[in-house]
């Protein structure tokens, strides 16, 4: 046992060194990379992972996908779904939002998904949330997908309302 030296007596610390190791790699703080499996896509750009015997909610950094309860939204969250529910993924998180969600950007075998989302235009850049250095290179994959009709931007008459509503 390890004590630390206090001015007056010694005191035993409540937390061993390897409990705080365990802590610090293990926890789904923002910054630490951590892996887990999708077991169902709630949206677009909301997964449910399994992670050490629990179920976290991850938000994908800096996209939006419509609302599920919409057309477009459930063409987005069944095309995320058949993506990657069941695969085992890399979660990077950035930070939480005030539900708890983690935001996070997520692997799949090594490619960006958030990316992918945007690249066969079933998401949109989160202009308000994303500030990584991948943004700018990620509008031009929405502008992209938009411009050739990929995805949820396949009903050209909506477009316009889609991008209004979803940055509002």
């Amino acid at each position: 046992m390890v004590y630390l030296r206090h001015p007056q007596r010694l005191v035993q610390p409540t937390w061993s060194v390897g409990m705080l190791c365990a802590l610090i790699l293990f926890s789904a703080a923002p910054g630490l990379a951590w892996n887990g499996r999708v077991l169902k896509v709630l949206a677009g750009d909301t997964l449910v992972v399994s992670w050490q015997d629990t179920h976290r909610a991850i938000t994908l950094y800096g996209i939006k996908s419509p609302d599920p309860q919409t057309m477009p939204g459930e063409k987005a969250r069944k095309f995320a779904a058949a993506s990657i529910t069941g695969n085992r993924i890399k979660i990077n998180p950035i930070t939480t939002d005030p539900q708890g969600h983690i935001i996070a950007m997520v692997f799949r075998n090594g490619q960006n998904f958030n990316e992918f989302l945007l690249r066969s235009g079933y998401a949109v850049v989160n202009r308000e949330q994303c500030r990584s250095s991948a943004c700018q290179q990620w509008l031009r994959y929405e502008r992209f997908a938009r411009i050739r009709h990929r995805g949820i931007w396949a009903d050209s008459e909506q477009q316009s309302s889609r991008r209004k509503k979803w940055n509002q």
